[in-house]
């Protein structure tokens, strides 16, 4: 079967894919307002509440390295390598 030979690679691609996609949902969100981390960081922007955009920059960073660690991982174990 195909899929077992191909799964690392695919996994690597959407690992590589999963840091762009993160960062398109949260400039939606700024766009289309509504709900969102995005909203509220484009919210706090337009209310010069500089603490509270550092706290968001700050927890999408560490959203986007969490997902980069669990496709890692998952990538990881599914490596036929050493």
């Amino acid at each position: 079967m195909l899929l077992p030979a191909v799964l690392p690679y695919m996994l690597t691609g959407v690992r590589l894919s999963i840091g762009t996609a993160w960062l398109v949902i949260v400039a939606a969100e700024m766009l289309t307002g509504g709900t969102g981390i995005g909203f509220w960081l484009w919210d706090e922007w337009n209310n010069l509440k500089v603490e509270h955009i550092v706290i968001a920059i700050f927890i999408i960073g560490v959203v986007g390295l969490l997902l980069e660690y669990a496709l890692l991982s998952l990538a990881k174990r599914f490596s036929y390598g050493n």
